[in-house]
């Protein structure tokens, strides 16, 4: 099956993974979130009809295993190859949107494609729903293989007809290429969408952002494996590490 999810993403740019997390994790992992909006709800960011935040994983080491999450570990050394490694860890809530305005901002992330086939991905970024996500709903959103080339298209030049809106119960997964054209499409709706955002990249390569603070209890005592995913630190969690150690 493997073999067929990494064809499917080589061409596409992206690949759904339903039951990527189990009702347990689900629920541990929103009642988390619970907890942290109520306990630190200053270290949460509120902009835009969403809140989002960087660093819960600095309290909350249930939340571990989600940056490197094992059901999904296998394709993304498939597709990053041996020397992939951690760089950002986000949950985001975008709340109710009974009155507007809906809005689908296509996008690619500003980090650069990768040349090199069959994956083109430089940067492979990881979306859990949290919530069941339908199209009633806020959706993540798509435009397959806009990435998958040694020279993407630009933006004001892809055939945005293809771009799909997709859909998922909670403990789906989407795993995509970073610099394919993506969007937060948001919708009238009731309900809450829950996400978790990950983005990974090569310890050969620079990373992508200084947000997340890594806690060094991720990569202590840990196996090789383990260590290599979190060697390559950003600068705000090596700022930390060498003034606060322990």
């Amino acid at each position: 099956m493997i073999s067929e999810q990494l064809q499917f993403f080589s061409e596409n740019g992206y690949l759904v993974v339903a039951d990527a997390l189990n009702a347990t994790e689900i629920h541990t992992i929103n009642a988390v979130v619970d907890s942290d909006l109520k306990t630190h709800p200053t270290l949460w960011r509120d902009a835009y009809g969403r809140k989002q935040a960087l660093n819960i994983l600095l309290a909350n080491p249930e939340l571990d295993f989600t940056m490197r999450p094992p059901t999904l570990l296998p394709l993304m050394e498939a597709i990053m190859g041996p020397d992939v490694c951690a760089d950002e860890h986000t949950i985001m809530i975008r709340g109710a949107n009974q009155n507007g305005p809906t809005e689908c901002h296509w996008h690619r992330d500003s980090c650069g494609g990768d040349p090199h086939p069959p994956y083109y991905t430089r940067y492979l970024s990881i979306v859990f729903y949290l919530t069941n996500v339908n199209d009633t709903t806020h959706t993540f959103s798509i435009l397959p293989g806009s990435a998958q080339m040694a020279a993407p298209l630009p933006l004001e030049q892809c055939n945005m007809s293809t771009a799909l809106h997709l859909t998922g119960n909670a403990g789906t997964a989407i795993l995509f290429n970073a610099y394919s054209v993506h969007a937060g499409n948001v919708r009238i709706t009731n309900s809450e969408r829950r996400t978790i955002h990950l983005y990974c990249g090569r310890t050969t390569d620079q990373h992508i952002s200084d947000y997340t603070i890594f806690p060094p209890r991720l990569w202590v005592g840990k196996d090789e494996g383990t260590r290599k995913f979190y060697s390559r630190r950003n600068e705000i969690s090596r700022v930390l590490e060498a003034n606060f150690p322990g």
